[in-house]
């Protein structure tokens, strides 16, 4: 049995509430649960350069020393600062050891930003084309990958887990009111302050909210959670996924992102036992449609035209609870590791 490591470079950020925090510290537990051994480096989110690098070289120095012959090596993706050196220095040394290596894909940095630099996309390619499997989220981000020259292995994820340590609601069902639970880092989702044409409450959590700017009666920012307790603590029928300034279509840069990512707030919203409200255009709404796990919007306006009985929210919320099941345990994260682990035999 060859020896299995995992990697990753996490900031320890000032703020404890954040969603980005949570899938790393998710997926390295459910490396560790898989028998990957744990080199994560931490480093503070406001460290300077002069102390930051020689810190982190001397631990990939460190991580090099330790990886023996014929060993598997997941990364998680992006490796922030040192993502264009990795793969050509690190990897490629590592090769002579016959080292697999294979990465999780939390986010694609030149599709993020717009998906329009193609020297950021061509060195974007460059770096996956380094490993022998990629977990990437979904269908459509496979797909604009290989367009783009991605040739290696890709497996997709479908869905972020989430763990959580005690399932959120576990008891009775909740009965369907027409009130929407929106999350996430309030500073980028300026739509809320608009959503008083729409005849739905909004129930929102997270940092940056703008108490004034929030002049509609239908709008009620209920608090700043850790990742761990805001699945405990949602209050509605729906989770919602938007993003951006506008009511009536997608953000051109964020909105566009949402047609090839998997949204980490909706596997918050799906362990939290909500059923969701997603893009037509985004990558998930088709995982939410296969499942029947939500409702499809083109614009936040849609929502007044819909008329939801309580018989079919029942239904979603039973298909909710099975989702629910897999990723609270990580199951998605586990069979796809399992799929890159059975390619490299």
């Amino acid at each position: 049995m060859s020896n299995k490591y995992q990697f990753c470079i996490r900031f320890l950020n000032t703020t404890t509430n954040s969603a980005a925090t949570k899938a790393i510290i998710d997926c390295n537990n459910i490396f560790s649960a898989a028998g990957y051994k744990d080199y994560t480096v931490t480093v503070w989110d406001n460290a300077n350069r002069a102390k930051y690098f020689p810190h982190l070289f001397s631990q990939l120095l460190k991580f090099y020393r330790s990886i023996q012959r014929g060993s598997t090596v997941i990364i998680q993706y992006p490796l922030l600062s040192i993502n264009n050196v990795f793969g050509p220095y690190f990897i490629r040394l590592l090769r002579m050891k016959k080292v697999k290596f294979y990465c999780v894909v939390h986010d694609i940095e030149s599709l993020r930003t717009g998906g329009k630099d193609k020297a950021a996309i061509d060195k974007e390619i460059s770096n996956l084309n380094y490993y022998d499997a990629v977990i990437v989220h979904n269908p459509s981000m496979l797909s604009w990958l290989k367009e783009h020259g991605v040739t290696t292995r890709m497996i997709p994820l479908m869905l972020f887990d989430y763990l959580v340590q005690t399932p959120a609601n576990a008891a009775a069902p909740r009965p369907f009111s027409p009130k929407i639970v929106f999350a996430g880092n309030l500073a980028k989702s300026n739509f809320i302050y608009k959503v008083k044409e729409i005849n739905w409450d909004f129930n929102v959590y997270g940092p940056n909210f703008k108490p004034e700017q929030s002049l509609n009666g239908n709008l009620v920012w209920r608090g700043e959670f850790s990742a761990e307790e805001v699945v405990h603590k949602m209050e509605g029928s729906f989770g919602l996924i938007w993003d951006g300034e506008k009511i009536d279509s997608f953000d051109e840069v964020l909105g566009n992102y949402l047609k090839f990512n998997n949204p980490h707030k909706c596997s918050l919203y799906l362990a939290a036992g909500l059923p969701v409200i997603v893009p037509r255009q985004s990558a998930i709404a088709a995982f939410v449609q296969a499942n029947n796990v939500g409702l499809l919007i083109d614009n936040l306006y849609d929502l007044n035209n819909f008329r939801v009985d309580e018989a079919s929210y029942a239904t979603m919320q039973q298909n909710v609870l099975k989702v629910r099941d897999l990723i609270t345990g990580g199951a998605y994260l586990q069979q796809a590791l399992q799929a890159a682990e059975n390619a490299g035999h």
